[in-house]
């Protein structure tokens, strides 16, 4: 009878099998786990009805037992169990007496294998769902014949082979919380004679449990999380921001070369009127004009490149690294070229708090690119100005950043 039971259930796994590929292809995509993530520990009451008595009632051959089980998800379709149960824990002395009543206890390992999700594909918000359900090991079985208790006759006390088969629904009450009920059929008979008809015991069995999913471990949490953001769409806008910056710095390379040319010009005009007899103001308005040029070359390419933060923050956020990924990019397509990373600060706080927390905004973007993105050490120089070089108002949020400069050799 079991050997037609194992037949049935494989040829139903492949239609299904076949069948889930074909309306599963809509369903959104299964995360996958690591080891430890998603398993689950549970118990059952067993309600065994045993066949291989001679003409037993429905009353006599029946009794209550209990399982406990581990359970690994092993994907959306797929579970593995191992499991250790005891069917006739409850049976009547009376019964073992006068029937060929057997008490087992099994330890056995198998599969689950979900129908809904097979058939209708992986949705996380399901809650209920049909599933198929083979296990096979080992069974230690006693067999109480015309016994007396406690010392009557009593056979079978070595390990045999056990198979057993059935069906199961089960439903999430919560997030960790599962309800099942299952039908099944034991199967216990010496190793060979597993396929033939003399079996030490066949068993019917209904059982109602409870099982426990410990979820979804902190670090599969984790790469989840990145893994999500690895996505055709980010990726497209990062290389848009990429290809972005691209074109700042070859349009900042162009005026960078228009205000060195005019910062020439005004020294030198500015090494002229500080020959004899010239006007020393004229001087000095020189160089003040030399000073604002500088100045302004500071804060008009921090923009493009500027780490922001919140008030007195000085790590980067998780929104930013977007930002210092796509610097990244930029220095490793121009390795010959070195950088400043310059940090500053708003009007918040004394000078001397800001100064100092400029210094750490610029050593920790400094230390993000050598470290996590594996820019060369020497080709970044870190500097900070704490709040003396604002970007317009000095209230303006924009002036807690880190900005990146090219350096001119």
């Amino acid at each position: 009878m079991l050997k037609k039971l194992l037949k049935i259930g494989m040829v139903a796994g492949l239609l299904v099998a076949a069948t889930s590929t074909l309306s599963a292809q809509d369903s959104p995509e299964y995360p996958h786990y690591g080891f430890w993530s998603n398993w689950s520990i549970g118990a059952s009451v067993d309600f065994d009805k045993q066949a291989n008595g001679h003409g037993m009632t429905l009353k006599e051959g029946t009794s209550i037992g209990g399982a406990i089980f581990l359970e690994k998800e092993l994907n959306y379709v797929w579970d593995l169990r191992l499991r250790a149960s005891m069917p006739g824990m409850m049976t009547d002395w009376d019964l073992r007496a006068t029937q060929r009543y057997a008490m087992f206890g099994m330890l056995t390992a198998g599969f689950k294998f979900s129908v809904n999700d097979a058939l209708m594909g992986y949705d996380p918000e399901r809650r209920g769902s049909f599933y198929l359900f083979g296990d096979a090991g080992v069974a230690i079985w006693r067999n109480y014949v015309n016994c007396e208790p406690p010392t009557g006759a009593q056979h079978g006390r070595k390990l045999n082979l056990a198979m057993d088969a059935g069906l199961g629904y089960s439903y999430k009450v919560s997030k960790h919380s599962t309800i099942f009920a299952e039908a099944e059929l034991i199967d216990v008979a010496h190793i060979p004679n597993i396929f033939k008809s003399n079996h030490l015991s066949l068993d019917a069995l209904v059982s109602l449990g409870y099982a426990f999913n410990f979820g979804v471990t902190a670090a599969d949490e984790e790469l989840l999380a990145q893994r999500s953001n690895l996505t055709q769409e980010n990726l497209d806008a990062l290389n848009d921001q990429i290809a972005n910056l691209e074109k700042q710095v070859a349009t900042g390379k162009q005026q960078e070369k228009k205000l060195e040319g005019r910062i020439a010009d005004l020294e030198s005009k500015l090494a002229e009127d500080r020959a004899p007899a010239t006007n020393n103001q004229a001087s000095k308005e020189l160089q003040d004009k030399i000073n604002q040029i500088k100045a302004d070359q500071l804060t008009f390419y921090a923009l493009p490149f500027s780490i922001q933060y919140d008030v007195n923050q000085y790590t980067v956020s998780e929104s930013e690294h977007q930002k210092l990924k796509a610097i990244a990019r930029v220095m490793k397509d121009n390795p010959s070229t070195k950088y400043v990373v310059y940090g500053f600060a708003d009007y918040t706080g004394s000078d001397e708090y800001n100064m100092k927390l400029s210094q750490k905004r610029a050593e920790e973007v400094k230390r993000q690119l050598v470290n996590k993105y594996g820019i060369a050490e020497n080709r970044l120089e870190a500097k900070w100005n704490g709040k003396n070089t604002p970007f317009g108002d000095v209230k303006y949020s924009v002036n807690r950043r880190v900005s990146i400069y090219r350096v001119i050799e």
